[in-house]
């Protein structure tokens, strides 16, 4: 086992970065790889490695298979489907290369047994995809959002073998004046996805990394209105919702009123049975009333029950207090990143057994589920922008 020098969690031997704070714990890497024959599609592997190879003995053959890369601009008057990824990892990582590792030992059983994962179960793969759309009254959209999906796969001579799915998905909801909102939700997607490049080989990010990270993306925003002297509603900001998935664990974060739900099969009394959470809380004064012990009907009489108590970029770092939780998959899951354009007075908790559970059953396709919501979000709601991002998890 590894001890982080940083908070002094244990980690197991394999991983480079503690998985609670992100912080670097394995530096003893392989930088040259003996008898590598160079071909036009392959390249060497630079200085990051996501394993300890210190004791292989024979040839390497090394790639990662990234699944798409792009990240254009959205339209604000674009209806059409929208999914931008990005590489997770250094681009000298290419694809459509098998690994092929000699002697090769990896201890998942007790990598799962950490996180209380049974074995029995495993993430086959992982479908996901995002729309966003203007909506019927606005004329910018201020919306942003992110996927990004990677599998590996190692295979070696002992018939160990790993292939392993990590993604992240991000969306944001921005707010501001004179085009603050859309840029402001433009940099913190862009933050973030930046930010989990350099360290995730290993597992998730734990608490700390994770709060880091978002963060950095507030202080950025932070940096941009105070440069411009931006003052009351003409400073930018935006909501967040992150969902990261390594395997069969799950972490997600959550700042403002964007949410998250999940849908999956459970089994309850002999029966399965299909259920929805909303599993984010909206950070806003109604929910903050709650907590006070105000009862439901007053703190919505409130005029300003839905204002914002949490977001991105307004104010310095010391006053925000991200969201964020951790768990484990179990059965097959569907989630919805959604902004509030879409989500608000109740259409996903009043038609997510329309619009929804055929995703989950795969009796329709992700694609036709996303074109379905935003058409549903514009028909119920259309005062705001909408976005959703959808990830299906094939759990076996």
């Amino acid at each position: 086992m590894n001890i982080c020098l940083s908070c002094q969690a244990v980690n197991p031997d394999n991983y480079q970065f503690c998985q609670f704070c992100g912080t670097k714990i394995f530096t003893d890497l392989i930088n040259t790889l003996d008898s590598f024959e160079a071909k036009d599609d392959k390249q060497s592997l630079g200085d990051t490695q996501p394993l300890n190879l210190e004791n292989m003995t024979e040839e390497i053959e090394v790639g990662i298979e990234d699944f798409i890369s792009s990240q254009t601009p959205i339209e604000p008057s674009s209806t059409s489907l929208e999914t931008r990824s990005e590489d997770l990892l250094d681009p000298s990582f290419l694809k459509d290369n098998d690994l092929d590792f000699a002697n090769l030992e990896i201890d998942i059983a007790e990598n799962e047994a950490s996180y209380g994962i049974s074995s029995s179960n495993f993430l086959i793969d992982i479908t996901y995809g995002g729309k966003t759309d203007v909506g019927k009254q606005r004329d910018r959209n201020e919306d942003d959002f992110a996927t990004i999906f990677q599998t590996r796969s190692i295979n070696g001579k002992s018939q160990l073998s790993d292939r392993s799915h990590r993604g992240v998905f991000i969306l944001c909801d921005g707010m501001g004046g004179h085009a603050g909102g859309e840029e402001a939700s433009a940099i913190a997607v862009n933050s973030i996805t930046d930010q989990f490049r350099p360290f995730w080989v290993d597992t998730l990010p734990g608490d700390k990394k994770l709060r880091e990270i978002i963060s950095n993306a507030n202080q950025a925003i932070f940096a941009k209105n105070e440069g411009e002297n931006r003052q009351a509603l003409s400073r930018m900001g935006t909501t967040l919702v992150m969902l990261a998935i390594h395997d069969l664990r799950v972490a997600i974060a959550h700042v403002g009123d964007s949410r998250i739900y999940k849908l999956s099969h459970q089994n309850m009394a002999g029966n399965s049975a299909s259920k929805l959470e909303q599993i984010t809380r909206d950070h806003d004064v109604f929910n903050q009333l709650i907590d006070l012990g105000l009862d439901r009907e007053s703190a919505l009489a409130r005029p300003d029950a839905l204002q914002l108590t949490q977001a991105l970029g307004p104010h310095p770092t010391e006053r925000l207090e991200p969201t964020i939780n951790f768990f484990s998959l179990t059965e097959p899951t569907l989630f919805l990143l959604c902004s509030d354009g879409l989500c608000d007075n109740d259409v996903i908790e009043q038609n997510w057994q329309t619009h929804l559970l055929p995703i989950l059953n795969q009796e329709v396709s992700l694609d036709t589920g996303l074109e379905r919501l935003i058409d549903l979000g514009n028909s119920v709601n259309g005062h705001d922008n909408l976005t959703a991002v959808l990830v299906l998890c094939n759990v076996g």
